[in-house]
């Protein structure tokens, strides 16, 4: 897990990296100082702020889903465990490392096996549950300028199709010898796929509320995330409309969310350009794309590296003094 991990690392920073080369170069102008003074330092506050909320919706989520099956965790743990499960949704392909650190992190704490796989296994449900549920708003909002969603789904479009060709070979070229000694993948997946089921039925037989408080939880958790990018769009443009900038997102949050690449990276920053660029002026906007992708992903997922990596050492150290 952790040289994958590493991998996946590598190669985030590798696509952050010419992303964010890409936007200086194209969208932010020389004279960049001169912008700065312009931005509103309270909607820019504002904007940080909700990250804070995103991660409390989140740790509330976990929080009560395991203590609906008996499983105790405190409030501070859970944000522990928020940060690392970005760090690992952000450096590993279409979020995985997302569901799979929980079962590290949580699993410190106890619980069973079974009791850990079901919490993540609600937990992924109830977040799953919102893209169904604002699906036909994002369909609207694709909908409503046609010129505008055709450039955002051409890009988008070709980087996933791109991202996913790599990695599809990545697989099949570096990852082989590792898929032969694991086994068949097919009968892994199905006997997965069988234990999920099993567990969620139990839950859903005798946890109805519990998961519908999740689930309110969970369109907090995302209604938090698209608060980001709109107080951080008033930040540079103080007469942006607020639904207008709140709709239009949902496109954008679907394609990082469906996006091989790791965290979404490349997606989220090149995807970014025709969401945000009709709220605001063209030398705003490479900064902008910038400052969003730090705040609401990258920020995080740094602060979840360094817990997951003193995680490691504090549990390796235990390991060494037994």
């Amino acid at each position: 897990m952790i040289r994958n991990l590493l991998y996946g690392l590598i190669i985030t920073l590798l696509i952050v990296i010419l992303s964010f080369i890409y936007l200086g170069y194209k969208y932010i102008p020389k004279d960049i100082s001169q912008l700065l003074p312009g931005l509103s330092l309270e909607y820019l506050l504002y904007s940080i702020l909700t990250l804070f909320f995103y991660h409390t919706f989140d740790t509330l989520r976990v929080i009560v889903i395991a203590r609906a099956i008996g499983v105790n965790y405190s409030l501070w743990y859970g944000y522990l465990v928020s940060f690392t499960n970005t760090f690992g949704a952000t450096i590993t392909p279409a979020h995985l490392g997302g569901e799979v650190l929980p079962l590290y992190t949580l699993a410190r704490r106890g619980g069973q096996f079974y009791q850990i796989m079901t919490i993540v296994t609600m937990k992924g449900f109830s977040g799953l549950l919102f893209y169904v549920l604002f699906f036909p708003l994002t369909v609207q909002a694709l909908l409503k300028d046609p010129r505008q969603m055709k450039e955002f789904a051409l890009l988008v479009g070709g980087l996933i199709i791109l991202s996913l060709v790599v990695y599809v070979l990545y697989r099949i070229l570096i990852l082989r010898k590792t898929h032969e000694k694991g086994g068949n993948f097919f009968y892994k997946l199905r006997r997965t796929i069988l234990r999920y089921i099993v567990t969620c039925k139990i839950f859903f037989q005798t946890r109805k509320l519990t998961f519908l408080f999740a689930l309110i939880l969970s369109i907090l958790l995302y209604f938090s995330f698209l608060l980001m990018g709109i107080f951080l769009v008033k930040a540079f443009n103080s007469q942006a409309n607020l639904r207008e900038v709140f709709f239009d997102q949902l496109p954008l949050l679907y394609a990082i969310f469906i996006s091989p690449t790791p965290g979404g990276s490349g997606v989220g920053e090149i995807g970014a350009l025709p969401i945000f660029g009709p709220h605001l002026k063209e030398e705003y906007l490479g900064l902008f794309v910038i400052l969003w992708r730090i705040i609401s992903q990258y920020f995080s997922a740094l602060v979840g590296g360094v817990i997951f990596v003193l995680f490691l050492i504090k549990d390796m150290l235990k390991i060494r003094d037994r």
